[in-house]
């Protein structure tokens, strides 16, 4: 059953090139990139996905957000993918919208074990909120209610969207 929820953007991670942002649901304690990384850190069968991933962030970190280093998810206009690239076979997906060169705000994601994200009810709702953040967060730059500068994301980062998260 799908419901309001009240989500924030916040920032994760910052690094030399890159800010990580992330969603917050309202009275969570723990981010959605902290979620991700709390359910797959100490299982051993994702000891290496979790390395990549975990390299992928210090590239993308150091270097920039270039569009090669995500997986292409989503729909043609918009600026969602997911870590690791298709350049490593890994099965776990970290969910992001790559807002620019400089910003990234991660979602949460899991284990794929379909041929697309579209057939697993968790990880194509992970993809759907992001697109409905994406859509919502272009509009409110273009409307001036958030401003990029450089690598920081500022103005009005909470939504109230349709989300079927437990």
């Amino acid at each position: 059953m799908k419901s309001k929820k009240k989500i924030k953007i916040e920032l994760y991670e910052e690094f030399e090139e890159v800010n990580f942002y992330t969603l917050n649901y309202d009275l969570k304690k723990e981010s959605e990139a902290d979620d991700f990384f709390i359910r797959f850190c100490d299982e051993e069968k994702f000891e290496e996905d979790i390395d990549i991933i975990s390299r992928m962030f210090e590239k993308i970190g150091q270097k920039g957000a270039e569009l090669r280093y995500f997986r292409p998810e989503g729909k043609m206009n918009d600026q969602v993918g997911a870590i690791p690239e298709r350049l490593y076979v890994a099965n776990l997906r970290l969910y992001a919208i790559r807002l620019s060169k400089n910003i990234v705000i991660l979602r949460n994601g899991g284990e794929k074990n379909t041929k697309t994200y579209n057939e697993d009810p968790y990880l194509n709702n992970c993809v759907e909120v992001l697109q409905d953040i994406n859509h919502i967060l272009n509009s409110r730059i273009q409307n001036g209610k958030v401003f990029e500068h450089n690598k920081v994301l500022t103005g009005y980062l909470t939504f109230y969207i349709q989300d079927e998260k437990k």
